[in-house]
């Protein structure tokens, strides 16, 4: 099932006891959050556990829909690429936006909030979803820059919970264009990387492993292994599928990185 979205924005909130619709994809992009209740965000195979001040991000090239547990109380805001980009202005404030909602690691991942996080979010949420309540104007200002700051919100938790705060701002921006390019490895080279945050390449790898505590394939490797038994745990990836997703050459390729690391094979640890 496909779902079509022609408008730049919309703004749904719903109460259900059982979700609407069946496995689906879209062509726009959905900012969910867990007003209330208990339930699985199943996205690309993954089964994501939620309740009351959970956010979740979905892009069209996934596939999701929501298991209800306890009845669900949702605010779905869901936007076309066109929303933050409809200017030159808007392209250079707010094309980090975008590249947010593109990574694919955030968005197979529940962000970790703590009582304060998830109460300072609630606040945000809530004056939108009251706004939208009472008025029409989807074109406001005021609404848009409650969007940015929600969208601000997830990028600064997120990178915190990537790689600690007292890390210099470069770092973690580092640390998140590797995150949102490991499933393209061509991205990853470190002229690519250094050029892209205008450190000599000679330099970079001593820059990185001063700073990151290791070296920039380490640092890689590291999270492929995330990545790696986060997909074992799953059932429905095969080893070939996982291969090919994350840039190995065949499984016999992927079996011997991840034993090498890890002592075991990918199938010793899915058994265990």
């Amino acid at each position: 099932m496909q779902k079509k979205q022609f408008a730049p924005l919309l703004i749904n909130e719903f109460v259900e006891d059982s979700f609407h619709l069946p496995l689906h994809g879209q062509n726009y992009y959905e900012f969910v959050y867990i007003r209330r209740g208990k339930g699985l965000h199943v996205i690309n195979k993954f089964e994501l556990e939620y309740e009351q001040g959970d956010l979740f991000l979905v892009s069209p090239s996934d596939k999701h829909y929501f298991k209800i547990v306890e009845k669900t109380h949702f605010l779905f805001i869901l936007f076309t690429d066109t929303y933050f980009l409809q200017n030159r202005r808007s392209q250079k404030l707010y094309a980090w936006i975008m590249e947010l909602m593109n990574d694919r690691g955030l968005r197979e991942h529940k962000l970790r909030m703590d009582a304060h996080d998830r109460l300072t979010y609630s606040f945000v949420m809530e004056a939108i979803r009251l706004y939208c309540a009472t008025a029409v104007n989807l074109n406001s200002q005021w609404l848009f820059d409650q969007l940015v700051a929600a969208f601000s919100l997830y990028k600064e938790f997120s990178e915190v919970q990537r790689l600690p705060l007292q890390q210099s701002s470069v770092d973690r921006s580092i640390s998140t264009y590797i995150h949102q390019h490991i499933f393209t490895p061509e991205h990853l080279q470190i002229k690519t990387i250094a050029q892209k945050f205008n450190i000599s390449p000679s330099y970079f790898g001593v820059y990185f492993k001063k700073n990151f505590g290791m070296s920039l394939r380490s640092y890689i490797n590291t999270y492929r292994l995330e990545l790696i038994e986060s997909r074992l745990k799953s059932s429905t990836y095969t080893l070939k599928q996982i291969a090919a997703e994350l840039g190995f050459v065949d499984e016999s390729h992927l079996s011997h990185f991840y034993k090498r690391a890890k002592g075991l094979s990918p199938k010793a640890y899915r058994k265990g």
